[in-house]
């Protein structure tokens, strides 16, 4: 055989065994609750191809709001849910077969803001604010430090709903519609430098709270359990690359989010990547939190127990293989 046969065929050869791979990989699509920095997470591993190393080939599909990809999620147009939990572990609560495989973090990821009369949080007594929607995470963790100051939400203080999260949030508390709400970043620095009051920095704040998760429905995990472990693996490592590659995580916040001022997305990223865990357990206080938030609105919430909402087997078994080992560096 002449040489340049040879190389084609080998060059033949090495086509044919990449489509198979390609073949092979699982379609996976990932509903995204927001267009924040943490979800920016998932488009970034698929660029840069960290799921294709498992088997997965990850697809990140934004939806709006938790209940939106809560419908994908039961209607099997995803096949995961990345959003807060407090709307997850609603609606496991109210009968859904949906299970939590990850918690990215156990605080409280913003900062409450005020119009510039508002000096403290006994000031928001009979005024009007948000959280976007009743069980986003952001409705959460404002009600959360409302209560924290003996403020009921729905009596002492008004809450009403405004889309597009962050965006809605701010230019409600621009236009002057509502007297307070919560900012991440870069919102929350775009908020401080426009002369808006910071009341709190909720990561700063005595309580430990279940906050964006991976979720799937129980019937899925069940049937496709590689499916579930591979996925996991690639969130590992994507947690990984967010924790330790600065100048492409900041490049890819800055297109997810469509920022063109790179200084915002340098301090989301400072913001985010010091909560981010090696290993994304659940908590049993985390859920504790949530389910006391909840119980307002679903009393039934008031006596669950906290680990009938998670399933951390998937991680502590991927743990106990040693393939965290690679990923224990944070920075």
């Amino acid at each position: 055989m002449s040489l340049p046969r040879t190389i084609i065929l080998c060059f033949a050869l090495a086509l044919f065994s990449n489509s198979v791979q390609a073949q092979q990989r699982e379609k996976v699509r990932v509903a995204l609750g927001s267009v924040s920095v943490n979800s920016a997470m998932f488009p970034i591993a698929q660029q840069v191809g960290i799921y294709a190393k498992y088997n997965i080939d990850m697809e990140p599909i934004y939806f709006g709001g938790g209940m939106n990809s809560i419908a994908a999620l039961t209607s099997n147009a995803v096949q995961f849910l990345a959003a807060g939990a407090t709307a997850t572990v609603g609606a496991h609560v109210g009968g859904l077969d949906i299970v939590i495989l990850a918690v990215q973090t156990n605080r409280i990821e913003y900062s409450v803001f005020g119009a510039p009369d508002i000096k403290t949080v006994q000031d928001l007594k009979g005024k009007v604010v948000t959280g976007t929607r009743p069980g986003a995470s952001a409705d959460s963790a404002l009600r959360l430090y409302l209560r924290k100051h003996n403020l009921e939400p729905d009596k002492d203080v008004i809450f009403i709903s405004v889309a597009d999260s962050q965006h809605g949030r701010y230019n409600a508390l621009t236009r002057g519609t509502v007297s307070a709400t919560v900012f991440s970043p870069p919102f929350s620095n775009i908020a401080r430098q426009a002369g808006y009051r910071e009341l709190a920095d909720l990561r700063k704040v005595d309580i430990e709270y279940a906050g964006n998760s991976i979720a799937a429905m129980g019937s899925f995990i069940k049937s496709r359990p590689q499916v579930v472990e591979n996925f996991l693996k690639g969130y590992i490592e994507s947690l990984h690359f967010f924790r330790t590659q600065r100048e492409r995580t900041i490049a890819g916040i800055g297109k997810f989010m469509k920022l063109n001022d790179r200084a915002r997305a340098e301090e989301a990223y400072d913001y985010y990547s010091e909560l981010l865990p090696v290993i994304p357990y659940s908590t049993p206080p985390g859920f504790r939190g949530v389910l006391q938030n909840l119980a307002p609105r679903q009393p039934k919430a008031a006596n669950a127990n906290p680990e009938e909402f998670y399933d951390n087997s998937f991680l502590k078994k991927i743990d106990d293989s040693g393939f965290t080992k690679q990923f224990a560096a944070r920075k």
